[in-house]
């Protein structure tokens, strides 16, 4: 039912003075409640209210009748005045007209010790909810009542307070929480009770349009994956907002690409994290989905849900997990996300989006073999090939299986091998990289030329690496060792370098070790490495005042000493 229709069932409903029962059944967060609340106000505003008084209950927690009669009586507010909000004197106007003296002595009682403890709870839930009558009342998650709170009775009440009562009850659920005897009982007695029944499905469209503020181009663009890959819950909505907010901090000296990206990924991670039983699965996105790219797919038994998702993600534009999807799933599984990965990942990203931007792109050249049923191998693979010699520094392990295994199913085993054998040379990588053990996929990596050729350069070891290289390849990657070795290197070690260095390369090392400055979270081995090279900054600054002058850019301030006042 579309959420025009539900509005104007729940507007006219709200008109007719007549008792009756409303159900408003939908999925978890598409704003159920948030739709029922609009319309209570709109109708509140343009005084279309039949009934004065209204009380809104959360079933939540809720474990017996009495807890929810009473529940519906402390709730109680005018609708009569400007503000849909209850307070004391609401409620206490509100006793008084309709009982009049009885409320003091039951508070005086009350007090009493011994005589508290017999009228106090199942007394007070019966004599309040005397009052309750010719209102509006809500009954909101009915699915997460408490356990010991039977659907039956529940309904039950909405049937007193129809009938005998003289009021309008709404119930608010999502049936599809229901299980087992208290769906059937539901069901069951749903068709008894309630005289209205609607379905409140928002679209996409609808949903973003009320989660989200359009008038930027962040929600905007957050706005459009959502709508492409049909995500209508509210809640989800917002949590992707919150994390695209989270990361848009850490990219910001990125190419804008990258946070496009991240946020086109995280739109889908979120999806993957909050509604398992719709999005794709995370082991699909980090396992299936990667073979599926690169045609390895095929060998293997999809289930009719593993091709529809497979089609859905094709057409969100989305390939392949790499570690950068890693980070950013990391994130949305913890919570935050770790600055070091995100750096690292997204400064492989940036420069495989600047080779693209250049040579054209590895995936482009992919979509050659995805976008079309053509005979048209010879041309597939002659860009594939052309693309991945130029783009070869940006490829990773699991990629270069998938185009070797491509490579030889169709019958070209030697450009295969080229293609090996030029990745391993080139990629000049520390020894850990190609260790494929500690490849988070390193189960998907199978073709037999690919493992060998890893496994040979691994057992090479890596060339140790002077101070000076390391600075410099700072500001671009690092691994564990060369953070290690940097963290215990002499502040005399740092002050020599950056004496001896000039010109960009200079500028790239005061870059790399001052980056950590600006990473929430750094580790202590980060900090430590800032913290030497600034001690080294300070005495190439207390050589001389031009010197001062060059180091006060970065943030050294030189202590200058006083003289002392003669005595």
């Amino acid at each position: 039912m579309s959420v025009a229709l539900v509005k104007n069932e729940i507007l006219t409903f709200l008109k007719s003075s007549e008792p009756g029962v409303l159900c408003v059944r939908g999925k978890w967060g598409v704003g159920k409640t948030f739709a029922w609340s609009e319309q209570l106000k709109t109708a509140h505003d343009r005084k279309e209210i039949a009934l004065t008084r209204y009380s809104y209950v959360s079933l939540f927690g809720i474990n017996s009748l009495d807890e929810l009669k009473l529940s519906i009586f402390e709730n109680v507010v005018a609708l009569s005045g400007r503000k849909l909000r209850a307070d004391l004197n609401t409620l206490d106007s509100f006793i008084t007209s309709n009982f009049g003296s009885w409320r003091k002595p039951i508070r005086l009682l009350q007090s009493i010790p011994g005589i508290r403890s017999i009228i106090g709870g199942e007394a007070s839930a019966i004599i309040s909810f005397l009052t309750i009558r010719d209102q509006i009342i809500c009954f909101d998650d009915l699915e997460r009542r408490g356990q010991r709170l039977d659907i039956r009775d529940v309904l039950g009440l909405v049937s007193l307070l129809r009938e005998q009562r003289g009021c309008k009850v709404v119930i608010i659920l999502n049936d599809e929480a229901l299980s087992g005897d208290e769906k059937t009982e539901f069901q069951t007695h749903l068709e008894k009770v309630v005289d209205i029944s609607l379905v409140y499905g928002p679209t996409a469209s609808e949903s973003v349009s009320i989660a989200l503020d359009q008038s930027n181009d962040v929600s905007q663009y957050i706005g459009e994956c959502c709508g492409s890959l049909g995500i209508a819950n509210i809640r989800v909505i917002k949590r992707i907002e919150s994390f695209v907010r989270m990361i848009e901090p850490l990219l910001i000296d990125f190419d804008k690409d990258v946070f496009r990206v991240a946020c086109s990924s995280l739109v889908l991670f979120c999806w993957a994290r909050d509604q398992p039983g719709e999005a794709p699965t995370l082991d699909f996105l980090t396992s299936s989905k990667a073979r599926s790219v690169f045609g390895l797919q095929e060998k293997e038994n999809l289930s009719d849900k593993e091709a529809a998702w497979s089609a859905l993600l094709a057409a969100y534009g989305y390939t392949w997990t790499d570690d950068f999807s890693l980070a950013l799933i990391e994130g949305v599984w913890a919570g935050f996300f770790d600055p070091v990965k995100i750096e690292n990942g997204a400064k492989d990203l940036h420069n495989k989006l600047a080779s693209a931007k250049a040579d054209g792109s590895f995936e482009d050249a992919w979509r050659l073999y995805h976008d079309s049923f053509s005979d048209n191998a010879d041309e597939v693979l002659d860009a594939i090939y052309a693309s991945f010699m130029n783009n070869y520094r940006y490829i990773a392990p699991l990629n270069l299986n998938g185009t070797v295994a491509l490579f030889k199913d169709l019958g070209r085993n030697e450009q295969a091998l080229e293609m090996i054998r030029y990745y391993v040379e080139n990629r000049d990588e520390p020894r850990s990289f190609f260790d494929l053990e500690r490849d988070p996929f390193s189960g998907d990596i199978n073709d037999i030329d690919v493992l060998n050729a890893f496994a040979k350069r691994c057992a090479v070891p890596d060339e140790a690496l002077d101070i000076s290289t390391m600075l410099l390849r700072l500001k671009e990657s690092w691994n564990d060792e060369i953070l290690a070795e940097l963290a215990a290197a002499k502040i005399e070690e740092y002050k020599t370098v950056f004496k001896e260095t000039s010109g960009t390369d200079l500028r790239r090392m005061i870059a790399g070790v001052l980056q950590f400055d600006r990473i929430n979270n750094a580790s202590a081995v980060m900090k430590e490495i800032s913290r030497r090279a600034k001690e080294a900054l300070k005495l190439i600054g207390a050589e001389s005042p031009i010197n001062a002058r060059r180091v006060a850019k970065f943030g050294i301030v030189l202590e200058v000493p006083t003289e002392k006042p003669p005595a």
